[in-house]
């Protein structure tokens, strides 16, 4: 199979420039060609207006694009999940344990699927299933460093006083 080669009719200052360009991307004036040729074949791009958007300027401005509706669904969607999640496990993790009876924390731990918890959630729930200290409550007896009241001493003019 034989093949017949062409030739193409340039302005010889043009062509100057077109051995310039090839030798500065280090290819041959065909090879250059032929790049030139499936370049625009695959753009699209209009080659009679030199000044058409750049592709790397179109892909800036689509990424500054891109980058400003993923700050505004971080903003909207994922920081108010994340601060519910952070609810979430504080509420398994300290509040339901305190709240509720172990055989009430073993049924809502089983209910759980363990393939769709995370770390932090397997974490909340190992916390959920140990049995948390319940805090005493405030006694009336008297605190060290603090003052207790004196009761008042009975008085035997007082009525209703039965040492009368």
């Amino acid at each position: 199979m034989s093949r017949t080669l062409k030739s193409i009719d340039v302005d010889p200052d043009l062509y100057e420039d077109f051995k310039k360009l090839a030798k500065s991307y280090g290819m041959t004036n065909k090879d250059l060609f032929g790049a030139m040729v499936r370049y625009f074949n695959a753009t699209k791009a209009d080659p009679r207006d030199p000044k058409a958007d750049n592709p790397t300027d179109a892909i800036k401005a689509l990424d500054k694009r891109l980058i400003g509706f993923i700050r505004e669904q971080e903003k909207k969607i994922l920081r108010p999940l994340s601060d519910d999640v952070q609810v979430l496990t504080k509420l398994l993790q300290e509040d339901v344990p305190r709240k509720i009876g172990q055989s009430q924390i073993r049924t809502i731990s089983s209910a759980i699927k363990p393939e769709l918890l995370t770390d932090r959630f397997k974490a909340a729930v190992a916390a959920m299933n140990t049995p948390q200290p319940i805090p005493p409550k405030p006694s009336n007896a008297a605190q060290p460093g603090t003052a207790q009241p004196v009761p008042p001493k009975p008085d035997a003019t007082r009525p209703g006083n039965p040492n009368r």
